[in-house]
């Protein structure tokens, strides 16, 4: 009595824990009969990973050309936000432009990415390179002691002058070098230029050393800051800047007013026009799709928050350069912005979710009908299995019906006799055991009805 007064009172815990028990059971029917879909579906979502990569890689190197440069202080700004996302960025140091440019073409150079002066790399010549656009301008300064040299032609006459003009292969020999050559000056023609580091060259400058120094840089940059600060020190005058720009359409003309540098002192004392390139970031065209995206979320967050002297507000970044194709990823990132989980999801997990949601719609379509199916598997299975019965049953009864062989009424019999042994072993849900038992009520009339037909062939 106490125990039927126990059923009448069901325990909702014990109830849940048989039912999960039951689906795991159907589920366990499942990967024992199924096992092969099992192994293609994981094979199919490796492959997915493999060629989605939703994960970045831990460590990422910048060139960042020469030291005290202004693309090695904006690379410096972008180690914290890598750093939030545990990744390490190494900047690494090169000659120049140039050099940081050979680095990222070059496969077997431990380089992913360089900040460099636009229009150094010349168009079509690097298809496995992309742009994320510009971050900053960085004109082209041509510091003299004493008076302003003699103007010939476009350019400065430096007879008997001692000029530095960056390393061997730097953007401003590149630059210095395609703007000479407007008015038929070689480089090596008219002066005793030294090829040595911007840093070095405003060190010699300021003691005396030297007479000049060309360094194309940005305004903040420590070598243009530290030159600057010199009284004595004056910065030229391109009065042909205009005409220049026109013949080199990756170059734009750009002004320091006068009294801009310091209003005490009205320095400069006139308006001073200048020639100006832009900071690119170039990356492997294969760069990872997060990577791309901390480097442009960086880039916006460093043009913020640098006092771009020259630019426009909000004109960085920018993609003003189109030797290097725009990244896709960059494309979209300046058509909508960053992805739109970034604030909710780590960054590398808002990427990859903004990259695949189209195939994760086209696989929703595809795996919905049978998604539905999961929820209570134990349902399906059981339905499944007692379905495939029935139809077993029926076949059984229609072949019995035209059976005169004795020898072949008797296989009848003995599956008969198999399935209902079967009935006992398999996994049923507790909700499905009436099904089972109508199930084997209909076995068992078809097996009495099988030995009638059996006594009646064997009377015969």
């Amino acid at each position: 009595m106490n125990k039927f007064k126990s059923k009448q009172n069901p325990s909702l815990i014990l109830h849940t824990r048989d039912s999960l028990l039951q689906e795991f059971q159907a589920w366990w029917g499942l990967l024992k009969s199924e096992w092969y879909w099992v192994l293609i579906l994981i094979a199919g979502l490796l492959l997915l990973l493999a060629f989605t990569r939703p994960l970045p890689p831990k460590d990422v190197y910048l060139a960042v050309g020469q030291e005290g440069s202004t693309f090695e202080a904006l690379g410096k700004k972008f180690i914290p936000l890598f750093a939030q996302e545990k990744i390490r960025l190494h900047l690494i140091n090169t000659s120049g432009s140039a050099s940081s440019l050979r680095d990222l073409a070059d496969k077997n150079v431990q380089v992913n990415a360089a900040l460099m002066v636009s229009g150094i790399p010349e168009k079509d010549k690097y298809p496995n390179l992309n742009s994320l656009g510009s971050i900053e301008y960085v004109p082209l300064w041509f510091f003299y002691h004493g008076e302003s040299p003699v103007i010939s032609g476009t350019v400065a006459n430096f007879s008997n002058k001692t000029v530095a003009i960056g390393p061997e292969g730097s953007g401003t020999e590149i630059i210095l070098e395609r703007i000479l050559s407007l008015s038929n000056i070689a480089l090596d023609s008219s002066a005793k230029f030294l090829k040595i580091p911007n840093k070095d060259a405003a060190e010699k400058l300021i003691s005396g050393e030297i007479d000049a120094v060309f360094i194309l840089d940005g305004i903040n940059g420590p070598n243009v800051q530290k030159l600057l600060a010199h009284d004595d020190i004056h910065v030229f005058n391109f009065e042909y800047a205009k005409a220049l720009a026109k013949k080199l359409p990756y170059l734009e003309v750009v002004e320091i007013p006068k009294g801009s540098l310091d209003l005490k002192t009205l320095r400069p004392p006139r308006d001073i026009s200048m020639l100006s390139s832009t900071v690119s970031l170039l990356v492997e065209k294969d760069m990872h799709p997060a990577i791309q995206y901390l480097f442009l979320l960086g880039a916006e967050k460093v043009s913020n928050e640098v006092d771009q002297f020259f630019a426009k507000p909000e004109l960085f970044p920018a993609y003003l350069d189109h030797n290097i194709p725009l990244s896709p990823v960059a494309h979209r990132f300046y058509e909508n912005g960053a992805p739109p989980l970034k604030d909710t999801l780590p960054l590398w997990l808002s990427s990859y979710l903004d990259r695949i949601w189209i195939l994760l719609i086209a696989a929703l379509a595809v795996i919905y009908p049978i998604f539905k199916l999961f929820p209570s598997y134990r349902h399906t299975r059981a339905a499944m299995l007692i379905s495939d019965a029935y139809e077993e049953i029926l076949e059984i009864e229609k072949q019995a019906d035209t059976c005169e062989s004795l020898e072949v009424l008797q296989k009848m019999l003995d599956r008969l006799e198999e399935m209902n042994v079967d009935s006992r072993q398999i996994s049923i849900s507790s909700d499905d055991i009436n099904r089972l038992y109508s199930m084997k009520s209909a076995l068992n009339m078809v097996h009495s009805q099988l030995l009638e037909i059996k006594q009646r062939l064997a009377q015969q």
